[in-house]
């Protein structure tokens, strides 16, 4: 009895170049192992096969690093569909056929969690925000650079991973730091104006004008001091 049995073959990663050391290489490697997996071919013509990895890589050599580095993943990662291979057998049992490769899923940006501290906002704390929002950026690269590490299958890109994520934890450490001092001096504001609040009402605190007519920059805009420090901190006095 003839039965009709599936073996799945194996494809080199590194065919074309043994030691991938830079994207170009590694995008060479991961295209011909991309089109001996759909040809079903391990052993194709190396020259011709190195030609048409040339042509596509002058296609996408002007696409930022995560780009490429996303392209060579998904060309590392093309299934491999198993070939038929025929024998004669009626005692041997069928193996069950492994499902193809696929990419994990990332972690959902929207999904990630606001910075520790549970302070809420006011809605003129413009340094504030604008620190927040940098905070947030960086923590959601931080979350895809740690996916991709995962899902890495050369020591080179692991490697590349690894470098990244390590300068942004750093940066996050370093702007979580401004945004506590910034929550502090807000908070030290904020008690010290219910301070001179409270003076001006249980001893009667009158306000001087600088001039007849003309208050002083402080009773026009009780917001100045925070002002003031957003322009020293964010170089907005620039453009002032």
């Amino acid at each position: 009895m003839k039965q009709t049995y599936f073996k799945e073959l194996t494809y080199s990663k590194n065919y074309l170049i043994q030691k991938p050391g830079n994207l170009y290489k590694q995008y060479v490697n991961a295209f011909a192992f991309s089109e001996m997996v759909k040809s079903h071919n391990k052993a194709p013509n190396k020259r011709e096969l190195q030609l048409q990895a040339q042509d596509n890589w002058r296609k996408i050599k002007m696409k930022d690093k995560d780009t490429i580095q996303n392209i060579i993943f998904e060309l590392l990662h093309t299934p491999i569909q198993p070939s038929p291979y025929p024998f004669i057998s009626q005692k041997k049992t069928v193996e069950p056929l492994r499902p193809p490769l696929t990419r994990p899923s990332l972690t959902p940006i929207n999904n990630l969690p606001e910075p520790s501290n549970n302070i809420q906002l006011k809605s003129n704390a413009t340094a504030q925000n604008h620190l927040l929002e940098n905070l947030q950026k960086v923590k959601n690269d931080l979350c895809k650079y740690n996916n991709l590490l995962r899902a890495a299958s050369t020591p080179e890109l692991r490697s590349s991973f690894t470098l990244k994520i390590k300068k942004l934890e750093e940066t996050v450490t370093v702007e979580e730091k401004k945004l506590k001092r910034l929550r502090d001096n807000a908070a030290a504001q904020q008690r010290t104006r219910k301070k001179k609040q409270k003076a001006a009402l249980e001893e009667n605190v009158v306000e001087i004008y600088d001039a007849p007519g003309r208050p002083s920059f402080f009773v026009k805009d009780p917001n100045l001091l925070e002002k003031m420090h957003d322009c020293v901190e964010f170089g907005a006095a620039d453009y002032k």
